[in-house]
Parts: C-alpha cells; sequence; structure tokens
C-alpha cells in the first residue's frame, strides 16, 4: 500500500510539471478570487466574543442587554488639583459637551454637569440636573460640594471617597443598526425588548466610538486635567487596535523570517520564491474563507496568519530538499520533483493530516475564539498541502534552473554533520540519552503542577501602557470598573414595588460591602431602592433621616408614579416597565478573573439568602462572562489535549506501521509539552486563552518531524536491520529538513517576541521554545527510544558481524 501511495505521488508530480500552466491559471485563478472578500475581514475584541452564541451564559447576557441596555460603560477618569473650583467645573462642562457633541453611538454622558438630583421643593418632587444653577461664586460651590459629598449615589460612582478624582460616564447604544438614529434626534424606535431590535454594537462600532473619545480626550488633557479611560469597551477598543497592527507587521516579520531562513539554507532563488508563493496563497485563500463564513479576528485567532506561513512552508522544504538532492545526482527537473514527492509527498501528507488533526481538537472549546481557530487552522493546514502539492511541481517546470551536479566526494553540509553527529550519540548512548530525559520529565512535572490559571485582559497590555494604568487608577480610587448583575424577576406586575423586597435589595446592597475574597470587593451597588429611598426623602424636606423606604406599598407606588412623572427616565434602567423585574448591580475591580467564582458565589449566596424567597435570582453581566471564561479554559484545555491525543496517537501508529514504533514515537511529542508547562509553573507564567493552545499546537506540528524521521528510518532499518545505520541515513536525507522546517516554525511564533500584548509575548515564545524541543527530542530521544526498542534484531546484528569478523 505505501509503495502505491508512493508511486502515486510521483505520477502526480509528473502530471503537474507537464501540465504546469493549466495547474497555477486553476490555483491561482481560485487564489485571486477568493481574495477579493479580504476587505470584509472583521476584528472583535468583546468579552462576549469569547462565548458561542448559543452558550446559556451569552444567552442571558444577550437577554439582559436587550431589556436593560448595555451594561459596558465607558468610564473617564478625571484628577484635576480641586474638583470645587469653579475653573475646572467650567472645564468638566466643556469636555462633557464636547463628548455629547462628537462621540458617536452613545444613550447618555453623565457627569457631575448632569447628574440626576431628587429633593423636594413644598409638596412637590423636582428631579434635575445637579448643576442646573451653575454655581458663580465661592458660596456656591462650597454648597455643591457639600451636596455631592453628602449623596451616596455619587460617591464612588462619579467621584472617589475621597474627592480626589471625578468621573465621566459614557453609555453606549446597545444595537449597531441604531446609530443613525441616535445621531439624527437620540430617538431609538426598537424595542429594547425586542429579541429582533438588531444586531449588537460591533466591534468595529465600538472602535469608532472609542477612537472618539480619544481625540476629544487629546483636546482637553493637561496638567490640572488628568484624564483615564477605561471600561470594557475601551479594552475591546485597545485589543482590536493592537490585533490590527500587530497581525500585519507579524505576517509580515514571519514573511521575513522565512526568507531569510530559506534563503540561508539553500541559496538559489527558487527555494526562497516558490515555497513563498504557495504559503501566501494557501493563506490568502484560507482567510478569505475565514471572511466569507462571517468568522472575525479575535484575541487568540489573531496568530493565524503567520501560523498559516511558519506551517504552511514545512512541506515545502521537504520536497525542495529532496529535489535538489535528486538535482546534485544529475536528474532533470521533472523527474527531480517527481522523485521528491515519491520520495516526501506521503510523509508531508501525513504531517499534514497530523497537525490537522491536533488543532482540530479545538472544535469542541468552549470558547468560541478557540473554536474557531480549531475550524480555520486545520482548514489552512489542509489547503497549504493541497496549493504546494498542485504549484510546486507546476512553478518548477516553468522556474528557470541552472544544471548543477555534485560531485563525488562533497562533505555533507554543517547541518547534514551535526544531525548525524547527534543521532549517533542517542543510539550509542541510548540508557543514559532516556534517562537523562526522564530525570527533565520528572523535574519539569513538578513545577507544572505549580502553573496557575488566569484570564485578565487588562493585564495582556504591558505595564506603562494607557490602557493598563487607567484600568489601575479606577481599581485602586474608583472601586473597579466591571459589573456584575443579578436580575430580581418576581413574576407579578408591581412585584419590585413590595416594601419588603426593597427593604431586603437595601440589606444586600449593605451586607455585599462587607464581603472580601482575595483582592474582590464591591465598590458600588445600584437598585431600584436606592431610587425609592432618595425619592422619601426628598418628600420628606430632604430630610437624611427619611432615606429609607417606606413600609406602604401604596405609597411606594405614589412617589415612584411622581418621579416618573418628572420627566426622568432613569427607572428604565433598572426595572421593567411592569415593575415585574429588578436590576442589581454591583461594582468592583476588574481583576483577573480567576478570583470571579468564589467572590461570585458569596455574592449569590447572600442575593439568595435575601430575596429567594420572593424572587427568582439570575445572574449575568460581563464580569459574569469574564468569569466563567476562566472555567471554559480549564475545561477547554483537558477537552483539547484529550482529543488531540487521541486522534494523533492512533493515527501516529497506523501511519508508521508498527505498533512498538509507533507506541514510542508519542513519547517524543509529549515531552516537549511537558517541559513548557514545567518552564511557565518554574518561572509563574499563567495558562491564560492564548498559551492554553500551546500543548494541541505543538503536539500537531512536533509529530510532524516524527512522522519524518520515523517514516524514512522504517525505510532504511527495514534494509539494514541497523538502528544506528538507520538513524544516519534518515538524518542525512531528511535532517537537514528537519532543522530547516523547525528553525522556520519556531521564528513564526518567534517574531511575537515583538508584540506588545505580554500574552501574545509569552504564547510565542513558549511555543517557540516547544518546538526546537521537540526537534531535540525527535533526534536524540526517538533514536535512543528506537535502539531499546529494537535492542533484538541490533543484538543479532552484532553478533552476525563477529562471526564475519
Amino acid at each position: 500500500m505505501r509503495d502505491r501511495i508512493e508511486r502515486a505521488f510521483e505520477r502526480w508530480g509528473h502530471f503537474a510539471y507537464r501540465r504546469a500552466g493549466w495547474v497555477l491559471t486553476a490555483v491561482l485563478g481560485l487564489t485571486l478570487a477568493l481574495a477579493t472578500q479580504l476587505p470584509n475581514l472583521g476584528f472583535d475584541g468583546s468579552t462576549e466574543a469569547f462565548f458561542h452564541e448559543d452558550d446559556p451564559i451569552r444567552v442571558t447576557y444577550d437577554g439582559f442587554r436587550r431589556q436593560f441596555g448595555s451594561d459596558t460603560l465607558i468610564l473617564i477618569a478625571v484628577r484635576p488639583s480641586e474638583i470645587f473650583e469653579l475653573g475646572f467645573l467650567e472645564k468638566l462642562r466643556a469636555f462633557h459637551e464636547d463628548l455629547e457633541a462628537e462621540v458617536p453611538m452613545l444613550v447618555e454622558v453623565t457627569s457631575l454637569v448632569n447628574a440626576r438630583e431628587t429633593r423636594g421643593e413644598g409638596d412637590q418632587l423636582i428631579v434635575g440636573d445637579l448643576m442646573e444653577d451653575w454655581p458663580t461664586s465661592d458660596a456656591d460651590v462650597a454648597d455643591l460640594e457639600r451636596r455631592v459629598m453628602a449623596n451616596p449615589l455619587y460617591r464612588d460612582q462619579l467621584v472617589s471617597a475621597n474627592g480626589a478624582l471625578t468621573t465621566v460616564l459614557l453609555e453606549t447604544v446597545v444595537y449597531s443598526d441604531t446609530a443613525g438614529e441616535f445621531d439624527l434626534g437620540g430617538f431609538n424606535d426598537a424595542e429594547p425588548g425586542d429579541p429582533d431590535s438588531g444586531t449588537f454594537l460591533t466591534g468595529d462600532d465600538t472602535g469608532t466610538i472609542v477612537t472618539a473619545v480619544y481625540e476629544v480626550m487629546e483636546r482637553h488633557r493637561g496638567p490640572d486635567f488628568e484624564l483615564y479611560a477605561s471600561g470594557a469597551p475601551v479594552m475591546m477598543a485597545d485589543l482590536q487596535g493592537e490585533m490590527q497592527q500587530d497581525m500585519v507587521l507579524f505576517t509580515g516579520l514571519a514573511l521575513l523570517a522565512i526568507t531569510v531562513l530559506l534563503a540561508a539554507a539553500f541559496r538559489r532563488s527558487a527555494a526562497v520564491i516558490l515555497p513563498l508563493v504557495c504559503v501566501v496563497a494557501s493563506m490568502t485563500i484560507t482567510m478569505s474563507v475565514m471572511t466569507l463564513l462571517g468568522i472575525a479576528i479575535k484575541p487568540p485567532t489573531q496568530i493565524l496568519p503567520s501560523f498559516l506561513l511558519a506551517v504552511g512552508v514545512g512541506a515545502s522544504v521537504h520536497i525542495m530538499a529532496i529535489f535538489y538532492q535528486a538535482r546534485a545526482r544529475g536528474e532533470d527537473k521533472e523527474h527531480a520533483i517527481a522523485h521528491a514527492l515519491g520520495h516526501s509527498g506521503l510523509a508531508v501528507a501525513m504531517t499534514s493530516l497530523t497537525t490537522a488533526a491536533g488543532l482540530l481538537s479545538f472544535t469542541a472549546a468552549e470558547l468560541l475564539p478557540i473554536a474557531e481557530f480549531g475550524v480555520m487552522a486545520p482548514a489552512g493546514v489542509m489547503a497549504s498541502l493541497l496549493v504546494t502539492l498542485a504549484m510546486l511541481p507546476a512553478m518548477i517546470a516553468l522556474y528557470p534552473m541552472r544544471e548543477e551536479r555534485r560531485l563525488e566526494g562533497d562533505a555533507p553540509k554543517l547541518s547534514q554533520r551535526i544531525m548525524v553527529a547527534t543521532g549517533a550519540f542517542a543510539t550509542r548512548n541510548a540508557r543514559a540519552v532516556v534517562a537523562a530525559w526522564a530525570v527533565l520529565l520528572v523535574v519539569a512535572l513538578g513545577f507544572a503542577s505549580q502553573v496557575r490559571l488566569s484570564h485578565a485582559p487588562f493585564t495582556w497590555f504591558p505595564k506603562g501602557h494607557p490602557t493598563r494604568d487607567a484600568a489601575d487608577v479606577l481599581n485602586d480610587e474608583m472601586n473597579g470598573s466591571l459589573f456584575l448583575e443579578f436580575l430580581i424577576r418576581t413574576d407579578r406586575e408591581n412585584g419590585i414595588q413590595d416594601p419588603e423586597l426593597l427593604k431586603r435589595l437595601e440589606a444586600i446592597q449593605a451586607n455585599v460591602a462587607e464581603i472580601r475574597s482575595a483582592d474582590m470587593f464591591v465598590g458600588k451597588t445600584i437598585s431600584v431602592s436606592d431610587v425609592v429611598q432618595e425619592i422619601h426623602q426628598a418628600l420628606n424636606e430632604n430630610d437624611p433621616d427619611y432615606y429609607a423606604v417606606p413600609d406602604d406599598p401604596r405609597l411606594v407606588a405614589q412617589e415612584l408614579l411622581l418621579f416618573e412623572n418628572s420627566g426622568s427616565d432613569d427607572l428604565e434602567d433598572l426595572v421593567d416597565p411592569q415593575f415585574s423585574t429588578a436590576r442589581l448591580t454591583m461594582k468592583f475591580p476588574f481583576l483577573d478573573a480567576v478570583q470571579f467564582g468564589p467572590f461570585f458565589e458569596l455574592l449569590g449566596e447572600e442575593v439568595e439568602a435575601q430575596v429567594g424567597d420572593r424572587a427568582e435570582i439570575t445572574t449575568t453581566g460581563l464580569g459574569m462572562l469574564a468569569g466563567a471564561a476562566i472555567g471554559a479554559v480549564v475545561k477547554t484545555l483537558v477537552r483539547s489535549y484529550l482529543i488531540a491525543f487521541a486522534i494523533i496517537s492512533p493515527l501516529l501508529v497506523l501511519l508508521i506501521g508498527n505498533f512498538r514504533f509507533g507506541l514510542a514515537a508519542i513519547v517524543p511529542n509529549l515531552a516537549p509539552i511537558i517541559l513548557t508547562v514545567g518552564v511557565m509553573g518554574a518561572f509563574g507564567l499563567p495558562l491564560d486563552a492564548f498559551t492554553l493552545m500551546i500543548g494541541s499546537i505543538a503536539l500537531g506540528l512536533a509529530v510532524d518531524d516524527t512522522i519524518h524521521f520515523m517514516h524514512n528510518f522504517r525505510r532504511y532499518f527495514s534494509q539494514s536491520g541497523d538502528v544506528e545505520s538507520a538513524v544516519r541515513q534518515t538524518l542525512t536525507t531528511t535532517g537537514q529538513a528537519l532543522l530547516l522546517t523547525t528553525l522556520v516554525l519556531s521564528s513564526g511564533f518567534f517574531v511575537y517576541f515583538f508584540a506588545t500584548l505580554v500574552v501574545l509575548h509569552n504564547f510565542g515564545l513558549l511555543t517557540a521554545m516547544t518546538i526546537l524541543v521537540a526537534l531535540l527530542a525527535d533526534v536524540l530521544l526517538a533514536p535512543a527510544l528506537m535502539v531499546l526498542l529494537s535492542r533484538p534484531q541490533l543484538d543479532t546484528a552484532t553478533t552476525s558481524m563477529e562471526t564475519a569478523r
């Protein structure tokens, strides 16, 4: 069977060579046609984009947004020398008005300029802006300071507890297709609770909003007007901006690295140009199909272009290496490429299949970007295989090449000598080599047990980056910028107006302020209970002693009706129109989501204890999504590794064609992953949405070199029955290609050393290290294992030699 397949590859080489024009026209025509879709490629750095649309957590969150609007505020912290000073207040008003006028897709801008103030005048309830009567004197400013610092609704929301910082809050629209309506007049005809109201705000929309915010901030920023923008939309937009810049940069760097390595290894223009054409064409096809499928680039999937470049060139390298060896023996181009395909075509196809199989393990991931990577990366690998097998022989037919012969006795290249010497060392010291690897793996497993999980998007930015600095300011001085939402459903009209339920909401807000879990705490709570108490105080001569929930449900209903009739629509953000469902919002620091689970559990227990007997409770909000992401990381990690191992292991045994050798070949592929996880534990590098992919990616890539090694080892071992001879012949013919493909693959990941995002930097270095270690395992550990497994044959061969002497 193996011989028939190899002869089929040879026949294809002859066919593609002789029909070069037709083959190239077909492949390039398809590539160019698909490339027209690339301008439509989208980007999405949002937290909700990490979840499948039918994920229960995402479904609940989307339902919440349709009913109550967006919970992803843009928070701009303003640090003056003095907040309550006429000059600063004028600057704040100008800043506020410019944001309203110039930032698109906003529902509302809220600051001290227009903060809601509820007060009573006689028997009237007045609901207006805090600075509706603009202060004009120091006395007015002093009165303003007194009112602001006495109002619990402003504290830690619009002004810091110490009065050193104030904030401007920007609420964005929910639906992308309502942007025009807001621009025209601030009216939205879509029903908030209608599931078909429109498409949620896109990543591009968020980028447009944040860019406009930054432009306004840049004009107003000054020594006495320090500005810090934070919140989930800012993080999303800045991540997206970094993705767009980095993807172009790293694709270019990967191309440059591949060009340099190919030129240094082969020193022939064809060996540089032809593989590059193949990988660029296959990358173009893959990214175009991704666009057609409506899959946007997300933080983990931004590595796809440079990944495909590095992986795709491997097939060309192996084929070109054998092609030039045949040319050096005097064969013409047609027979040389046909021989190269017959020699390495099956191994190349096998490695593509195993790489794709390893990557397919991600399709079962709970995190959507990882699952999408598990679809598009294998598709790209197979596209690269097909394009290479089609275009490479066709381009060789048309590309002018000089005749070249290698004289008998020419010394092998340095890279060949190094690979052969390494293999010889391993076969002659098999037990010592295996023992040394065993010790390394045991030590690595010890450190691997110390690896910690992490999902902290703001820490993906380096220290000193404006996005990270702003997050720190909001966390430290405004008690956070992320929100957890509890929906309290009574399932009856006006059920939320029950005084007992409102008092229990008040008790929740007081009690959660005392809850601590690691670094987590609740920095601010908001509910309809706050509004009821605010109204009741205002209607009782603004006496603070009346900041409480009335005992009479009829009085609650009347006071809420007065509030609605005052012209304020703020209740729409807190309760549904039937007063059957209320929203309880808790603000907390945007820290590592690994801390969220235990903290949310404590908060949920408090809410359940207080209102569980009176209402149905649902937990949602962007904070809930961020917390759920860490659980999805763990499940994705375990599931993808098990699936990759379950797919690749039997496939490896089947392709090698020997059960013992196949099982032994699994060891050199697992060893690099164990060592890398050990390094992560030793240096305190976390397991996150990026680094969780290292194992399956590395397993899929490392097995490529193992297959090439074992494929040729089996051939030469069956001829000689001598392990050392088989290893020497294998590394003489294939070793240079193994080394070069490893260097190309690792360089494709080493380019992420220049990434702005810390997680991408770590991912690139760790993956590149894993690939380099995988080569060492293939030329050291694999030959040593072959010696130990083939000891009977080796002893027989040695005895025969001694007898012959």
